[in-house]
């Protein structure tokens, strides 16, 4: 009984603590692959809603097909990690080729919303003047400034990803030779974005339509 209730209280914590700004660690990039600054707002990321990315990196070579390896887990406040599985494509998963990811993402609309996410992402690319299906990806600064992107409602297949705190770890890794490029471990918050309800903020909705 006493197990159970632990349990309780720590699925119940899950969305108590709120981390205010992204926090990025660089946990063994090469020198190939160079990411100075990653801002994401607001923080913590309400879903639905927007999130605004700036990003400035650079990549000092040309990189080929490459693996990247998502590793997703929700803190508690006893100090656990509770790890988010890979469903549908999402959570803790590993995308074999970043040549063909997003547009496979478009394509197959994985767990029916990130086709839209896919659409976008090549939109924040393209506008810093990136082919995100270019493969190899020739050497060049990368500079996205406070691009908006729509996040929609979870649908019921990813409802683990539930208001909270999160360690996110990224690793690249190279398909023909293995040396990992890229490797960031990053802490972010996210909470459910919820409209005003209630007998006054009914009223002052009705009033606006009169």
């Amino acid at each position: 009984m006493a197990g159970r209730i632990l349990y309780l209280l720590a699925s119940c914590s899950l969305a108590l603590a709120e981390i205010t700004q992204l926090q990025m660690t660089d946990c063994g990039s090469s020198s190939d692959v160079q990411i100075r600054q990653v801002l994401v707002t607001p923080m913590p990321i309400q879903i639905p809603g927007d999130v605004h990315i700036t990003v400035d990196g650079s990549l000092t070579k040309a990189i080929g097909s490459s693996k990247m390896s998502l590793s997703i887990h929700r803190k508690t406040f006893l100090g656990l990690e509770v790890p988010i599985p890979c469903i549908a494509h999402v959570g803790s998963c590993t995308y074999d080729d970043l040549c063909t990811t997003v547009n496979q993402m478009i394509t197959e609309n994985w767990a029916g919303i990130m086709g839209n996410i896919g659409n976008q992402i090549n939109t924040m690319l393209s506008g810093a003047g990136v082919n995100a299906s270019q493969c190899p990806q020739p050497a060049r600064d990368l500079h996205i400034n406070d691009f908006s992107l729509t996040l929609p409602s979870m649908p019921s297949i990813l409802s683990f990803f539930a208001a909270g705190d999160y360690h996110v770890n990224i690793k690249v890794n190279e398909n023909a030779s293995g040396r990992l490029l890229t490797c960031l471990d990053l802490q972010l918050s996210v909470t459910e974005h919820k409209e005003p309800s209630g007998w006054l903020f009914g009223r002052r909705k009705r009033r606006s339509q009169n």
